[in-house]
């Protein structure tokens, strides 16, 4: 007789299998390039490239029926109803990313333990131009200390399949390599583990890939681009570029005029020149901050919530945020309230329009949904802020 859990595991695979990887199938025909080197069986981890919403589901389809992989996802994916359910009943574990959390290893050690193969994107996130990020270090602690074959996975076309600031995807033909594992043991100088392991996967998926995976069509290709390129290259001025009608991109100035093309990449409509999304936000990133005569940086309209008790979010309607050198400003229907950038541990974008804050006891959620970057003010706080509030490592 099947145990309670094993029933559960089976009947939330009835449920992701036929829905969320249909959906992949329909629209990106997953291949897997080289069948022979995906382990059938054993306890292992995956880890690879992630810029699309569904790289963990992209890579089930290659498993087999009642052996879908474990892994770690953002808690934010996980408050509540049958979709919770569902990913914890596969073995899908919420977590805060770069806070440390012991119990969330010792989960994981449990799986290994039962055989399961584990998926664990290092990276903490979706790439947001397909370039490579800051390692989450304790992952490569975990990926030594295990004593498991570590498999790196290169799923060529995430990127150009659906980037992190677009609003719809692109149907792509996604190809998924798996490459040889590496192993370790626990003697192995971090140093020498994360190069090992980052090198697999520092090619830039916005800039290459093979031309069998590149989007021939796509709707809208440009909708959300204000997420992620949020100031204007040449003028500096924050959202100064927009889409008129989700294919070209304008600045406010009206001196550049490009073409979204359905690989993401922008080509000018006055010289041809085709430009890659990291490297426009390369350019953004390394501008000056500019302050204004009030001595704000950034000014938005967000939806405030707060949270001192996952997964219980308070809604407190919009509010304006005010970035300043010291403290972020939040102005509500109840009054005025400053939150101190030192009382700040730790800063991340969920999704692609909501900046949490984690403070002492409670995490402080802005949601853009009329207006701004999350990714723009996460970028100044990290250049305001003296600790880099991005790469806090977990011990483990």
């Amino acid at each position: 007789m099947l145990s309670r859990r094993r029933t559960e595991h089976l009947l939330a695979e009835a449920l992701l299998r036929p829905t969320v990887n249909g959906f992949v199938r329909a629209l990106w025909r997953p291949v897997l390039v080289n069948p022979e080197a995906f382990p059938s069986e054993g306890p292992c981890f995956f880890y690879g490239n992630h810029s699309n919403l569904l790289d963990p589901f992209i890579l089930n389809v290659f498993t087999r029926w009642g052996r879908c992989t474990a892994g770690v996802m953002t808690f934010e994916q996980f408050r509540g109803g049958l979709k919770t359910w569902a990913f914890r009943s596969i073995g899908l574990r919420p977590t805060r990313k770069r806070v440390p959390e012991p119990h969330l290893i010792r989960e994981i050690y449990r799986f290994l333990d039962a055989g399961r193969q584990v998926v664990i994107y290092p990276e903490g996130g979706r790439r947001w131009d397909g370039r490579p990020m800051p390692w989450i270090e304790a992952t490569a602690k975990l990926f030594v200390r295990c004593g498991v074959p570590v498999y790196p996975v290169r799923t060529h076309g995430s990127y150009v399949g659906w980037p992190r600031w677009a609003k719809y995807p692109r149907p792509a033909r996604i190809r998924v390599e798996v490459l040889p594992p590496l192993t370790f043991d626990r003697r192995t100088p971090l140093d020498e583990a994360l190069a090992r392991l980052r090198a697999p996967i520092a090619a830039h998926d916005d800039a290459a890939f093979p031309e069998a995976v590149r989007p021939r069509r796509a709707y809208r290709p440009a909708d959300g681009i204000h997420r992620l390129l949020y100031r204007d290259p040449r003028t500096g001025e924050s959202g100064g570029l927009f889409t008129p009608d989700g294919a070209r991109v304008v600045n406010r100035a009206g001196t550049l005029r490009l073409t979204m093309l359905p690989d993401s990449t922008l080509r000018d409509d006055a010289t041809g020149e085709r430009h890659f999304t990291g490297d426009l936000y390369a350019t953004i990133r390394a501008l000056p901050l500019e302050k204004g005569r009030d001595g704000a940086y950034l000014r938005s309209r967000v939806a405030l919530h707060t949270e001192t008790d996952f997964p219980n979010l308070v809604a407190h309607g919009m509010a304006e945020a005010v970035l300043f050198d010291d403290a972020v400003r939040l102005t509500t229907a109840d009054g005025s309230f400053d939150v101190p950038l030192e009382a700040i541990r730790y800063a991340d974008v969920e999704r692609n329009y909501k900046l949490q804050l984690t403070l002492a006891g409670r995490m402080m959620q802005l949601g853009f949904v009329e207006d701004g970057s999350a990714l723009q003010w996460l970028d100044a706080l990290r250049r305001l802020c003296a600790a880099d509030l991005s790469t806090h490592a977990a011990a483990v």
